[in-house]
Order: C-alpha cells, then sequence, then structure tokens
C-alpha cells in the first residue's frame, strides 16, 4: 500500500466481503512509506479484525514491501494483492479448485480490468499458447509459450518463492514481469484456470501511465534490467535443460527487440524529453545495444540492422 487513501477501503472490504471463511486467510498489509491516510484508513481494519496485521516501512518500493509481506506470512499459498486493486466477491471456486489439486505450486488466474466506475474494459494474462484446465510443469508452460505477467494473476506456493528465494527484484519497476519467468522456471505442478477473480482498476495514477517523466524514464529503463534478467535465466538453464534455456533466450531476444523497436516507434513523443537517450545508454552499458539477436527471418534481420542506427533513435 502506497498512497492507496482513494482505493483501500475498496480493497480491504472487497476481501472482507468475499465467502471465504475468514478463518481461512490472513492479510497483511505493508504500508510502504504512504504520505496520505491509508494508513489510518488500514489500521483500523487491523484493529477490527484478528486475521489482519499492519506492517509499515519507509518508502523503499513495491518489491521491498512485497517480500516484506512475504517474510511474514504464514499460509500455505500466498496472493499479491495491490491496495489500489479489490478482489471478487465471489472466490470460493478458486480457493476449491487449489483445494483439489494440492500438489499445485502455481494457479493461475485472468485479471479483470475496470474503470474506477466499475465499468469492464478487458481480460487480462490470457496466457493463449499455453493449455488450460489441465495441471502441466512449470517449465512446460515456458515451453509453451508462456509470456511473463502480473503476478496478482497468480496464487502461488509459499514454499516455492522461499525455497528457491525467489524474491523481487529491488529498485525496478514491472518487477512482478521478471520473477514471473524465474517462478515458472523453478515451479512443478502449475494451473491455467479461466477464473477471473482479480479486479485491476485502471486509473492515471499507475507508474505505466505517469506524466511524470522521470518515471516514464525510470520504466522504460527497467525494461533493461528484466531483459539481462532473463538473459541470466536461460543461462543457468544452458547445462541442465537446454531446451528451456533456448525458450528464454528467445523470449529474450524478442523482449530486447520489442524495446528497441519501440524507442523508435515512440522516437517523436520521447526523444525530446529524454526516454531515448536514458534507455539506448543502459542498453549500450549493459552490452545489448547494438542488438546482436540471431533472428532467422530476413525480415527481423533487416529491421535490427535498420534498428541498430543509432541517429535514428536518439
Amino acid at each position: 500500500m502506497y498512497n492507496c487513501e482513494k482505493y483501500i477501503n475498496d480493497c480491504l472490504d472487497s476481501i472482507l466481503e468475499s465467502d471465504l471463511p475468514k478463518d481461512e486467510y490472513e492479510v497483511i498489509i505493508i504500508n510502504d512509506g504512504s504520505k496520505d491516510k491509508g494508513p489510518e484508513i488500514a489500521q483500523k481494519y487491523v484493529s477490527a479484525h484478528n486475521n489482519f496485521t499492519y506492517l509499515t516501512q519507509e518508502n523503499q518500493g513495491q518489491s521491498v514491501a512485497r517480500n516484506y509481506g512475504l517474510e511474514k506470512a504464514k499460509g500455505e499459498y500466498v496472493w499479491f494483492v495491490d491496495g489500489d486493486d479489490k478482489l471478487d466477491n465471489s472466490l470460493i471456486d478458486l480457493f476449491s479448485l487449489l483445494s483439489s489439486l494440492p500438489t499445485l505450486d502455481i494457479l493461475a488466474f485472468l485479471l479483470r480490468q475496470e474503470t474506477e466506475k466499475g465499468t469492464f474494459i478487458s481480460f487480462e494474462c490470457k496466457q493463449p499458447r499455453v493449455t488450460h484446465n489441465i495441471v502441466i510443469k512449470g517449465r512446460e508452460a515456458i515451453i509453451m509459450g508462456y509470456m511473463p505477467s502480473s503476478v496478482c494473476a497468480f496464487v502461488i506456493r509459499r514454499s516455492l518463492l522461499l525455497d528457491n528465494n525467489l524474491l523481487f527484484k529491488r529498485g525496478i519497476t514491472q518487477q512482478d514481469v521478471e520473477l514471473s519467468y524465474r517462478l515458472f522456471s523453478h515451479a512443478n505442478d502449475v494451473y491455467f484456470s479461466r477464473l477471473n477473480p482479480y479486479i485491476y482498476i485502471h486509473h492515471e495514477g499507475s507508474t505505466s501511465k505517469s506524466k511524470d517523466i522521470n518515471k516514464r524514464i525510470k520504466y522504460e529503463s527497467d525494461k533493461v534490467e528484466i531483459i539481462k534478467s532473463f538473459q541470466q535465466l536461460a543461462q543457468s538453464f544452458a547445462i541442465t535443460d537446454r531446451e528451456l534455456s533456448q525458450k528464454i533466450r528467445q523470449y529474450a531476444d524478442g523482449a530486447l527487440f520489442g524495446c528497441v523497436y519501440k524507442l523508435f516507434k515512440k522516437r517523436k513523443e520521447w526523444r525530446p524529453i529524454g526516454i531515448n537517450k536514458a534507455v539506448i545508454e543502459k542498453l549500450k552499458e549493459n552490452h545489448l545495444y547494438p542488438m546482436k539477436v540471431p533472428f532467422s527471418s530476413w525480415k527481423k534481420k533487416l529491421a535490427v540492422l535498420i534498428l541498430n542506427f543509432e541517429f535514428l533513435l536518439k
């Protein structure tokens, strides 16, 4: 929870008003140095409900807050819920499914995106390439074409995270995208359902839509850290699981291409405010630009050649 005064009531009420028995779950609220009245509101819930815990820290970002909550959690499974989102009141189907499949490391589902007034926008985290409604292996999901997504779309076995030191990477935005690939590469049994119990509230205050130039530069530059993480993950499986390693590497190459192509596509808007320069410099510092991705398609090879002309981007 960070400066969620406007949303935290709805978030916590949605959990309390759900059809889950209250002795089956705990709610851990991590205040990440909020400067509004969110902490006062949250503490009232803690006073009224013995399965609520309130913890606070100096503002260190979402990654540190989530890791702190994970450290304090006692449940067999964890679900990361953002303070400006909420849950559907009907959750019993989700947890009945979880109970019926006791070997699961990850239960995945859809996110339902809505406006602040409750109007439906779209479903997210669909994962169309992955087989649904059957237990598969985590590596199998990646081989099929799992695309890294929000961790809000998973209920995760806590021991999978702790035993494999799968923590959120500190100091970056989109940290759940970075973690989700590591999660599936280490998971045993996973299950993709078409349930949609999580409601993602679309509002202009989110980092990806921020009008603050420094925040936008940070958001786009952090994609370099995510690409590096994917490359490192691929390398870690190079000997033990070559097929998995190659698949992850292919995704990393595609993410790199997508990052640079977006700089080209948005150059008229982004060059004047410094986004392109900052991202290109960070790519170069990490030896990711000029690109050296081994695409087989001649069209992609030609596109890489063109995009490697730095003057087109900066």
